[in-house]
C-alpha cells in the first residue's frame, strides 16, 4: 500500500491509527513493566496500574477501526481506477469498431455504385403487355351439309403478338395468357404455357426476339386458334430490363393469317 495512491482523508486516517497503534503498544509496555516492578518489590497492584492495559487496548481496538476503514478506503478507490481503466479500454475498442463499421459501410457503397456502373446503368424491371381478340375461324362447308364445318389446326386463324423494345434491353420473362372471349375469368387464371392445348387454340411455341427499327427489337409470340364457334382473346405480358437510360416501349398486334381485332 502508497500512501500516495490514497485520498488526503483516506492517508491521514491511516496515519492516524498507525500512531495510536504505536502509542498503544508503547503504553502496554510500559504498564507491563511497571506491574512487574511492582511484583517483584511484592506492593499490591492497585486498580490504578489494571487501568493502564485496558486503555491500551482500547487504544488498539480504536486504531484496529481507523486502520480497517482506511483499507477498505483504500480497495475502494482501487477498484474504482481499475473500473475507470477498463471503462475506457471498452470506449477505445467500442470507437476502433465503429471507426472499421464505417469504412466497410463506404467499401460496400463504393462497390454498390462500381457495381452500378458495371451493369451500365440498369434500372429496375418493366412490364409491357399487348392482348388481341382472335375471331372464330371459318373452315369450307361441305358439299350437301348445312352444319357449319369445323376448322382443322392447318385452318387455324393464326395471329403474332408482338410488343417493341429497345436492342439494349435485356427480357427477363415472357408471360402468356389466353381464355375465350365471352370469359370473364381474370387473366390471372388464365396463364397458359407454350404448346398448352386450349381445346382448339394454343401458343404453338415459345415467344421469340426479332429486330425492328434502328436501336430497336420486338418480343412476339404466335397464337393459333381453329376454334369455329367462338372467339378467344390472347395476352403477351414482357417484362424487362432496361440498360443504359429510359427507353419507350410499344405493343402492336401483327397478323399472319386470318382475321384478328
Amino acid at each position: 500500500m502508497h500512501l500516495l495512491d490514497l485520498d488526503d482523508k483516506v492517508a491521514a486516517a491511516a496515519i492516524a491509527a498507525a500512531g495510536t497503534v504505536i502509542g498503544a503498544i508503547i503504553q502496554l509496555k510500559i504498564a507491563w513493566r511497571k506491574e512487574m516492578s511492582e511484583r517483584a518489590r511484592g506492593a499490591p497492584v492497585t486498580k490504578k496500574t489494571r487501568r493502564g492495559p485496558v486503555v491500551a487496548v482500547g487504544l488498539l481496538l480504536v486504531a484496529a477501526a481507523v486502520g480497517g476503514f482506511a483499507l477498505s478506503q483504500y480497495f475502494i478507490a482501487r477498484s474504482d481506477r481499475e473500473s475507470a481503466a477498463v471503462r475506457g479500454e471498452l470506449q477505445s475498442q467500442l470507437q476502433q469498431i465503429n471507426a472499421t463499421a464505417e469504412r466497410l459501410e463506404r467499401a460496400t457503397m463504393h462497390d454498390g455504385e462500381a457495381a452500378g456502373r458495371a451493369q451500365g446503368g440498369r434500372t429496375g424491371v418493366e412490364t409491357v403487355a399487348v392482348a388481341a381478340t382472335v375471331e372464330p375461324c371459318h373452315a369450307r362447308a361441305d358439299a350437301g351439309h348445312d352444319a357449319p364445318a369445323e376448322c382443322s389446326e392447318a385452318e387455324a386463324v393464326r395471329v403474332t403478338l408482338c410488343t417493341s423494345v429497345r436492342s439494349s434491353s435485356v427480357v427477363t420473362n415472357t408471360l402468356l395468357y389466353a381464355r375465350p372471349d365471352e370469359s370473364h375469368q381474370p387473366w390471372d387464371d388464365s396463364r397458359v404455357a407454350a404448346g398448352q392445348d386450349l381445346g382448339h387454340a394454343r401458343f404453338p411455341d415459345e415467344p421469340f426476339e426479332r429486330p425492328d427499327a434502328e436501336q430497336m427489337k420486338q418480343v412476339c409470340a404466335n397464337f393459333n386458334s381453329w376454334d369455329s364457334g367462338k372467339s378467344y382473346s390472347a395476352r403477351l405480358v414482357v417484362k424487362y430490363i432496361n440498360v443504359a437510360g429510359s427507353e419507350l416501349s410499344s405493343a402492336s398486334l401483327v397478323p399472319t393469317s386470318g382475321v384478328a381485332r
